[in-house]
């Protein structure tokens, strides 16, 4: 294994890191990327001061795409008290899973855009769910409004601990060696689209079992019918005890929680390299001032210290931002989704 790097990821190298979007796109991709510039926080309606004053009036919804257990539903409650103390009501996760996060995201889409209803959108919803469809059943762009990055997710590739493999060169040369024998897990986009990215570049043949969220796939990772599989932090503790190793990490720098796992770059896998993003946002046409004082405030609650903390430890990396940083990287991240799924060889639904 080579020496670990002296150098510590950050949330700003991550996102210098990312992918280039500079790809041809599809014409229903190009449609979508247009409206671009009718972005919801640019078109918002106008509110009164009285109104904003009286904001929020109830409790508010906080919509996660995945199961509870994950890494994005522990991202979520992990900073829900402090959200709710900084906005002054209640703030209550939701868990809406199903249909690679278009369940969760049409419920907000539908919502009410006064600001009671919050998503924590990811790359599986925001990116990777409207590059696979061939009918987008919403647009990541137009039909919200960004309010401020979130997190970027740490995905460590983890196999069975029968295996007779210590490297990720040894593990790719096993299935080479064994066609169709080795079975893969998978609860979200990210995993879908690294592993697809692994076997594309180095023609493996493995089978794909897929599951609504990473704690159910854990599980039959334990038991024994998948063998592999891209997880975060949040399920990796039941992994590890069961000695299940760790091959490398989905990120272009090591991490300091692990320091000599290697990148999947340095494990010699450069083609692996999406960006796994998280984001706040809202339905389309929320007020401009809510959406500001949202951002505010939620600026605020990510950058705390215990925050900081406790996302270190759920292999997250807090990247608050503006509402406009935001919405640009949705549109970057689109294109950069859509053109690495193309290579990946990743065929419209």
């Amino acid at each position: 294994m080579t020496q670990p790097s002296t150098q510590t990821l950050s949330a700003g190298d991550a996102l210098h890191d990312a992918p280039s979007c500079e790809s041809r796109l599809s014409l229903p991709r190009r449609r979508l990327l247009s409206a671009a510039g009718s972005i919801a926080l640019g078109s918002s309606l106008p509110f009164s001061a009285r109104a904003q004053s009286e904001w929020p009036t109830k409790p508010i919804r906080f919509v996660v795409p995945f199961p509870a257990g994950g890494g994005a539903d522990m991202g979520a409650r992990a900073i829900s008290v402090h959200m709710a103390a900084a906005f002054g009501k209640p703030v209550l996760v939701e868990n809406r899973a199903g249909a690679d996060g278009a369940v969760a995201a049409l419920e907000v889409v539908k919502s009410a855009p006064d600001g009671h209803t919050l998503y924590f959108g990811t790359a599986t919803s925001m990116s990777y769910t409207p590059s696979i469809k061939k009918a987008p059943p919403y647009d990541p762009i137009a039909d919200f409004t960004p309010i401020s990055n979130l997190c970027i997710f740490t995905f460590y590739l983890m196999v069975q601990p029968s295996l007779p493999v210590n490297t990720l060169a040894e593990f790719v040369a096993y299935v080479r060696a064994n066609p169709g024998k080795i079975a893969y897990a998978t609860g979200n986009s990210t995993g879908i689209v690294s592993i697809a990215q692994l076997a594309q570049a180095n023609k493996l043949d493995m089978t794909h079992v897929p599951y609504k969220g990473e704690a159910q796939a854990v599980i039959d990772m334990v038991g024994g019918r998948v063998q592999a599989m891209f997880v975060t932090p949040a399920v990796m503790p039941q992994l590890l005890k069961e000695k299940f190793k760790m091959l490398a990490v989905l990120l272009p720098r090591r991490t300091t929680s692990y320091p000599d796992v290697p990148t999947m770059a340095e494990a010699g896998q450069p083609l692996v390299n999406i960006l796994p993003w998280g984001g706040l946002f809202g339905p389309a046409r929320m007020p401009r001032d809510i959406v500001e004082r949202i951002s505010r405030d939620f600026n605020v609650v990510m950058r705390r210290p215990d925050v900081a903390e406790q996302y270190e430890k759920l292999g997250l990396l807090p990247t608050p931002s503006t509402p406009e940083v935001l919405g640009a990287q949705v549109k970057d991240q689109l294109g950069a989704w859509s053109k690495t799924m193309r290579a990946a060889g990743i065929e419209l639904e």
